[in-house]
């Protein structure tokens, strides 16, 4: 019985650890610069699609190409 139980919380002590640590690493990442304007370009393509009514990957890349310039 005694076996199961530290077995047990041996467990958890090891399944716990990681998904801390993973909390506290992506708490930490910030994003670059880069990637905050992709994703606000992201953001932007959703309502730009939505009010021209289109879609694609070659619309998605032109508009994604010219977000990124300004």
């Amino acid at each position: 019985m005694f076996k199961h139980v530290v077995a047990a919380l041996l467990a958890v002590a090891l399944v716990s650890i990681p998904v801390a640590s993973l909390d506290a690493a992506t708490a930490e990442k910030k994003l670059t610069p880069q990637q905050q304007k992709m994703k606000d370009c992201g953001a932007k393509w959703q309502v730009y699609k939505k009010e021209h009514n289109v879609k694609g990957r070659a619309e998605w890349n032109k508009f994604r190409s010219e977000c990124l310039k300004g």
